[in-house]
């Protein structure tokens, strides 16, 4: 990361949609041009984490996303990694990589956990699969709320992580790129943008203004959907628009994670 400027990191989790009814479906994938439209106002070059499904049912998609955006992995099937044994993991990380590779003619570089749910294993798979960074851990959490990918603090900004603990910083070759909340442990993240809207945010902007942190979102934050956490949704494009807008007004330089991890590696 360049010294000059504060670094937002942008993201989009592509996956199913999130449904009340049991029911698979990709709506949010099928309409995340509602969210990419956006990003090309403000030349925003994020990081899509897609499932394996999204690659395997979705390449041409893909194929047209990969031209503006860096594509990293998000899992095989949206399922928490502690649901998985070790050879599952290993056998999930073989089929995105392969499936990856006939679509793209290369290897993925960043992997996002589901629900954020990381662990030493995982991380020493992806390094041994050629992975180059993780973009999973929560560092910090708002504390009156319960999330189950928060297990701890964490650096707040990228770091290689301990062997033997994650949370800490160590000897890894792979680099984390932390979740970072903005304030009092608050996400950047679609489902918290929908609930308190921008100007919540502008307020804590006003507040702080962190040296590293990190915008999420997923497909579904732009459609209507029946779920338990649908509200606003409509208004998702306007809020985005205006929290953009906000952090490109106090100089917050916006990048996906293969160019942190880049730049990291190289000094700039």
């Amino acid at each position: 990361m360049r010294k000059m400027s504060k670094t937002c990191m942008v993201s989009i989790d592509v996956e199913e949609d999130l449904r009340n009814d049991g029911k698979k479906t990709f709506k949010g994938v099928e309409n995340l041009e509602n969210i990419l439209r956006i990003f090309r106002k403000h030349d925003i070059e994020a990081t899509l984490f897609v499932t394996g499904e999204v690659l395997e049912n979705y390449p041409d998609l893909v194929g047209r996303w990969s031209k503006k955006h860096e594509i990293a992995s998000h899992g095989y099937y949206h399922i928490p990694l502690c649901r998985l044994s070790v050879s599952e993991r290993k056998r999930q990380l073989e089929d995105f990589c392969r499936v990856y590779n006939d679509i793209l003619g290369r290897k993925p570089k960043g992997f996002r956990a589901v629900q954020h749910i990381i662990d030493n294993t995982q991380l020493k798979l992806l390094e041994e699969f050629g992975f180059e960074y993780d973009s999973s851990v929560i560092p910090r959490y708002v504390p009156i709320k319960k999330y189950v990918g928060y297990v701890g603090k964490a650096p707040t900004e990228p770091y290689h992580p301990d062997y033997h603990r994650l949370q800490e910083k160590g000897n890894m070759k792979i680099l984390e790129i932390p979740v970072t909340p903005l304030v009092f442990g608050i996400p950047l993240y679609g489902t918290w943008i929908r609930m308190f809207g921008p100007r919540f945010y502008k307020f804590l902007l006003i507040m702080k203004k962190p040296k590293f942190i990190n915008l999420a979102m997923h497909p579904w934050d732009c459609i209507s959907y029946n779920g338990r956490y649908s509200r606003n949704t409509e208004k998702f494009s306007g809020f985005l628009e205006c929290i953009l807008d906000n952090l490109n007004r106090i100089n917050y330089k916006f990048v996906n994670g293969e160019t942190i991890n880049e730049e990291l590696k190289h000094g700039t």
